[in-house]
């Protein structure tokens, strides 16, 4: 396994913070780079330079973050994506999508975190019809990926409610089993996929090689048995995130790793038993305080977690 972090769009800056982390790779965000805003599809040669710019400096790149279907926006509810996309089969989006694998592929990058965050849809009768909608965006750019090499870490929506969407949560009775039905302002759920167990339906729906899973403590959130889920995963994980939070949905808040209830040492040994050899990403790492760099914390817990 080998941590490293998001990169910025300032070379130097992201060099500099490397260097003081000790890390020698970094994931680009999709969205940020250059044409994506116009086309939704990364500008090849610009994406190549800005690559080219890291690896010089002994940078690597092998992944990049994108948020499925993002482009071009539409109007829905804050914190997700419009489910309508699905179903419509807008050809403007998809297309956008699947020139996206070639473009990251021919950038010689290998791995994409894909984002599934789109909405539950409003009426009940349409989720099936999103289900299917989405099964067969992922029939169609699978094939591409894998004529590309390029390994599809797909992360479902656990995710904890902000403060003070949290309390009101929590005052209006939310609870767990709740996940895949509340709705409130300030949140973006209920999901499509909003669990591990969606995610082995997406996995089950569209088989392939390069259709897999990104590893993410988060899945602690909504019930998730991590050690159980890195061994039912091992093989199809691409990515992996680790993060600490007090409690699971919608009580639970990010903390600084080692703080919380996530169980980081058993799922790290895990990931060893099982193989992992890939990227570890550092996240949702609790609030600053007192001037603190919680991302070098991070960094420390994870080279003890390591070393034990």
């Amino acid at each position: 396994m080998r941590v490293g972090i998001g990169a910025a769009a300032d070379v130097e800056w992201t060099v500099e913070r490397c260097r003081q982390l000790g890390v020698d790779r970094v994931f680009v965000t999709v969205g940020a780079l250059a044409g994506v805003k116009e086309t939704g599809v990364p500008e090849l040669e610009g994406l190549k330079r800005y690559k080219g710019r890291l690896e010089e400096q002994g940078i690597a790149v092998p992944v990049a973050c994108q948020w499925l279907c993002k482009w071009p926006l539409r109007p829905w509810r804050q914190g997700s994506t419009n489910p309508d996309v699905l179903l419509s089969g807008d050809r403007r989006t998809i297309e956008a999508g699947l020139r996206t694998i070639e473009v990251l592929a021919a950038a010689g990058i290998q791995t994409l975190l894909h984002y599934v965050d789109f909405g539950r849809p409003e009426r009940e009768e349409d989720l099936e019809a999103c289900w299917e909608g989405l099964i067969a965006l992922y029939r169609e750019m699978l094939p591409i990926a894998e004529s590309c090499g390029m390994q599809v870490a797909n992360h479902p929506l656990h995710r904890l409610l902000y403060d003070g969407v949290r309390e009101r949560a929590v005052a209006a009775g939310a609870r767990l089993a709740d996940y895949d039905r509340f709705q409130i302002d300030g949140w973006g759920g209920p999901f499509l996929m909003g669990t591990w167990r969606e995610l082995r339906r997406l996995l089950a729906a569209a088989p392939s090689p390069s259709n897999g899973v990104t590893l993410c403590t988060g899945m602690d959130i909504v019930g998730g048995d991590m050690p159980a889920l890195t061994r039912e995963f091992a093989g199809r994980i691409y990515f992996c995130q680790l993060r600490d939070h007090t409690d699971g949905w919608p009580e639970g808040r990010e903390v600084p790793m080692g703080e919380g209830r996530v169980d980081l040492r058993t799922i790290v040994r895990t990931l060893r038993e099982v193989g992992y050899d890939g990227f570890v990403n550092l996240e949702h790492l609790g609030r600053p305080r007192n001037g603190q760099d919680l991302e070098a914390m991070a960094f420390d817990h994870f080279k003890m977690l390591m070393d034990g």
